[in-house]
């Protein structure tokens, strides 16, 4: 194995990391600290003056649970903390934040997607080594992670109320944040549980001027498995936006139940693409913005962004759809049967647009389907769209 990344013990104090100069995306990185302290490698606290960006290579490592193209400026930052063996074995996310031993490094994603998984994968470096404790052994269980990032729409997102959830195995929570730094609860899926949904206690309002700061807190506590992945959906007509979510899975539980966590990666269920044709959709890259303006180095210095991807129509035998990418690139689609598993792809129109409109002809009437839109920069660079969900009508 090559160059390690270890976990030292915590300071008296736990200190949260919010560099603005460091603000980076959780395609996830995690990169280590910017001073020392009695020969150990530490991070600046709130209360310290921020240093410059950490981009050095060697420095940054890139995680790897959501691979694929992100704006530099998307995303959420964190941090990693662990239970030594002597510590109580909390039952709550903000319990493992509080008291926790951080890893003294920096944690970025572009997205919260991490699907159901066998809870022995570990953290690995963007080089294949994977993340180890002070003990030398890898950390998969017992480690928590608190994560922050501005809400935003998505480009052709509406103005409006919006419900969230969480899909999580164990606990995690989402507060808002206030200008004076006050936390406001907005989904509880706290507690020991395989992949739960927990929804939101009321509804938030976004317009294109939104930038809502929120923290997530979340843990892994006992095996055998970990998921977290963040939802939301416009707010179904006639309800009340103070009202907590309601939706027929809102409290169920299974660790199958919307992820086959026996594949790897793991594999979206019928349950959970069901949701998506009620108007759930995990939150994406362009959801989330950095407190601070910066530039994340795990991220392309000028990558191919897919936005707008939306089903324009359906028929009992085909669907179109539509996206939008930040250059001209060429165009196709993915779509799999969710029924059978098959997946096929359309033909690549090579014509190089920035406004991509498909439609896919022979499918199944009455039929679950998932589908991708894909486009490439021949020979220079590529992007996948996030999944959306449909079925064709009887």
């Amino acid at each position: 194995m090559g160059r390690k990344l270890y976990i030292h013990r915590r300071s008296a104090v736990f200190t949260v990391v919010i560099m603005s100069a460091l603000a980076l995306s959780l395609t996830g990185c995690l990169t280590e600290g910017s001073g020392t302290e009695g020969g150990t490698t530490v991070v600046a606290g709130p209360d310290d003056v921020p240093g410059p960006p950490l981009t050095n290579p060697e420095h940054t490592i890139c995680d790897p649970f959501n691979a694929g193209s992100s704006a530099r400026d998307k995303g959420l930052i964190g941090n990693l903390v662990y239970l030594t063996d002597d510590q109580p074995r909390y039952s709550s996310a903000k319990d493992y934040v509080d008291n926790g031993v951080p890893i003294q490094s920096t944690l970025y994603f572009d997205k919260l997607f991490v699907p159901t998984r066998s809870w022995d994968l570990g953290f690995y470096t963007q080089a294949g080594e994977l993340v180890l404790n002070h003990k030398d052994e890898p950390l998969y269980e017992y480690f928590g992670l608190h994560l922050q990032s501005d809400l935003m729409l998505a480009p052709g997102e509406a103005p409006g109320w919006y419900q969230f959830a969480i899909l999580s195995d164990d606990g995690a929570t989402m507060d808002l944040r206030d200008n004076e730094g006050v936390l406001t609860p907005i989904v509880d899926n706290d507690g020991v549980h395989p992949t739960r949904m927990g929804c939101s206690m009321r509804s938030v309002y976004l317009d294109t001027d939104s930038r809502v700061p929120f923290v997530v807190n979340y843990y892994q506590g006992p095996r055998f498995h970990i998921s977290m992945v963040l939802m939301m959906r416009p707010l179904p007509e006639g309800v009340d936006p103070m009202a907590a979510a309601t939706d027929v899975e809102c409290g169920r539980s299974g660790n199958n139940r919307y992820f086959n966590y026996s594949v790897v990666p793991s594999a979206p269920t019928a349950t959970y693409y069901d949701l998506m044709t009620r108007g759930w959709k995990p939150l994406e890259n362009q959801n989330y913005h950095f407190p601070e303006a910066a530039e994340n180095p795990c991220a392309p210095a000028d990558p191919l962004i897919i936005t707008n991807f939306v089903i324009e129509s359906t028929t009992r035998t085909s669907v179109t759809v539509s996206w939008d990418t930040s250059e001209p690139a060429t165009s196709k689609v993915s779509i799999k049967n969710v029924s059978t598993g098959v997946i096929v792809e359309t033909a690549e129109d090579p014509a190089l647009v920035t406004h991509h409109q498909v439609t896919v002809p022979g499918l199944t009437a009455n039929t679950l389907y998932a589908v991708r839109g894909i486009s490439a920069v021949p020979g220079v660079k590529s992007s996948i769209s996030d999944e959306r969900a449909f079925r064709t009508p009887r």
